[in-house]
């Protein structure tokens, strides 16, 4: 690339024989205050320029543009609460669900691993020229099924995973389907193959048990002492209490203020509204079926149980 094609926000990635292709957007760090980037990126309108970095340079990105931190999480467990309280630390940039990262995981990989690898370190350089500083990835859900490959993209970058209760992650995921979840594209039908190899879910609450094991499935394969589970339950003090520690970064009283404040209101309002935040635990436990509950004491919560004894005895070490 050459210097004057550096600057932009990448918004889309492209693998293809030839190399990565990145569209550059000029939207400043200063406009991601949505829960999603891709919501500032529809909000905020500009021309694109598309940048190709031939395959055999790809992953030539210095280790120092890596992020600071990494979010995981297994959908609908407060990770948008953490990223947006994250954005709240100064010159720290966040970027929530990058479609770039999406594209170049997206199933079938297009890539080898190690190709793969080599992208993500690549955009990695883009994110950091962006940002003019430190920043942190929060990835989207089904990108937990590929954190491996994020891991060892960027092995000096500690992580986290949000979790939360498997049954009400499940009663949310069965009322409001992510697009990869429901959706029929042949990314869709690889996330279902990667969740449910066998084809052995027998309806809708037995593939959601089955996705949040796999989540849990994959975070376990993870060098766990790289990373830290977030409880829901522990949510909004875990950001000053787990997160920020763990990726190195400091919160003053004030900011610890504005985070517990900006917690009573809802992570994922639009930019410019505001809607207060209601707890829905007791509701999200009352809605769920018998159906979903057998599922989840048979798939999900083994895996989650086995998750936490590995997190709990790293940390007894």
């Amino acid at each position: 690339m050459q210097q004057d094609e550096e600057v932009g926000l990448p918004v889309r990635a492209g693998l293809a024989p030839t190399g990565l292709y990145l569209a550059l957007r000029r939207i400043g760090r200063d406009e991601l205050q949505d829960a999603f980037m891709q919501e500032t990126v529809a909000r905020v309108p500009t021309p694109e320029r598309i940048v190709h970095v031939a395959r055999d340079s790809a992953g030539w990105a210095p280790r120092a543009t890596a992020p600071v931190g990494v979010i995981f999480h297994v959908a609908r467990c407060g990770s948008t609460l953490i990223s947006q309280s994250l954005k709240r630390l100064g010159d720290l940039v966040v970027y929530a669900e990058p479609q770039p990262v999406n594209e170049i995981l997206a199933p079938p990989h297009k890539w080898p691993r190690a190709d793969l690898i080599a992208a993500l370190r690549t955009l990695s350089g883009a994110f950091a020229r962006h940002a003019g500083g430190h920043y942190v990835l929060k990835l989207s859900s089904w990108n937990t099924l590929y954190c491996d490959i994020v891991a060892e993209a960027f092995p000096g970058t500690p992580w986290i995973l949000s979790v939360r209760d498997p049954v009400e992650v499940g009663v949310s995921l069965l009322a409001s389907p992510p697009g990869w979840f429901q959706g029929t594209a042949e990314a869709a039908r690889g996330l279902a193959a990667q969740v449910d190899p066998g084809r052995g879910a027998k309806s809708r609450e037995e593939f959601v048990a089955r996705t949040y094991g796999a989540f849990c499935a994959a975070a376990a394969r993870l060098d766990v002492s790289r990373g830290r589970l977030v409880p829901y339950e522990l949510l909004p003090a875990a950001v000053w209490d787990i997160v920020a520690p763990h990726f190195s970064l400091s919160i003053d009283p004030a900011q610890r203020e504005r985070i517990a404040e900006a917690a009573r209101r809802h992570a994922k309002a639009r930019v410019g509204t505001v809607a207060e935040f209601t707890p829905d635990v007791a509701a999200k436990q009352d809605a769920a079926s018998p159906e979903l509950r057998h599922a989840i004491d048979a798939l999900a919560r083994p895996q989650l149980q086995r998750l936490l004894q590995l997190h709990a005895d790293t940390m007894q070490r």
